[in-house]
């Protein structure tokens, strides 16, 4: 399922799982990811590791 960083930060603040920082950082950002399956039914820890990458990417920070 493609999800964008919108729906995943709300997602995340449904879970009351992530930093403030990161969440604003995916709202003001417009990306988009591959999740498998439901956005509901994602386990957390995906979530938050696609938020992270997504706020990476909008950042320009690589993982070198």
């Amino acid at each position: 399922m493609v999800v964008d960083s919108t729906a995943l930060a709300q997602e995340l603040r449904r879970r009351r799982t992530g930093r403030p920082a990161l969440l604003a950082s995916l709202v003001r950002t417009e990306q988009e990811t591959w999740l498998p399956g439901d956005l509901h039914q994602v386990p957390t820890g995906l979530l938050v590791l696609a938020a992270m990458s997504m706020a990476r990417a909008a950042t320009g920070l690589s993982g070198a």
